[in-house]
């Protein structure tokens, strides 16, 4: 497989910058952008088309489960893989966010050779899901 194309939205930017580089030390991932918003992210994400979007629903700025339907609908024709990589974890977020599409719930202290894990197995299961429909 292509080096996997990730997306990171987080509004705190040494959040970003972090996994920017956690992630950047592995071959198999490339981080073709980060975003501090959810519109800043779903602009970069129609406009790049990553294989996978890192996304944090918690923060300062509203976010809610359902902008991960909003993102997959608006994604259609690029099927993405989204990770909500989340600071804390929290049941009913996590129930709502696997509803929306979300195919991963994990918090941001993942240990990176996981993350990384974690990111390929969701790309190869996006790749799969789209061999099959496609």
């Amino acid at each position: 497989m292509e080096q996997i194309r990730v997306l990171i939205i987080d509004e705190h930017g040494a959040v970003r910058r972090a996994l920017a580089e956690r992630l950047g030390s592995y071959p198999e991932v490339k981080v073709v952008a980060t975003a501090s918003s959810f519109r800043e992210g779903l602009d970069r994400a129609c406009a790049l088309k990553p294989d996978v979007i890192l996304l944090e629903l918690k923060g300062k700025s509203v976010r809610r489960p359902e902008q991960i339907g909003e993102m997959t609908k608006a994604l259609a024709d690029k099927p993405v893989g989204i990770i909500v990589l989340t600071s804390y974890a929290d049941d009913d977020e996590r129930e709502a966010a696997i509803k929306q599409g979300a195919r991963r719930y994990l918090v941001k202290h993942i240990d990176s050779a996981l993350l990384v894990a974690e990111i390929q197995t969701v790309a190869e299961e996006v790749a799969g899901a789209k061999s099959i429909e496609g």
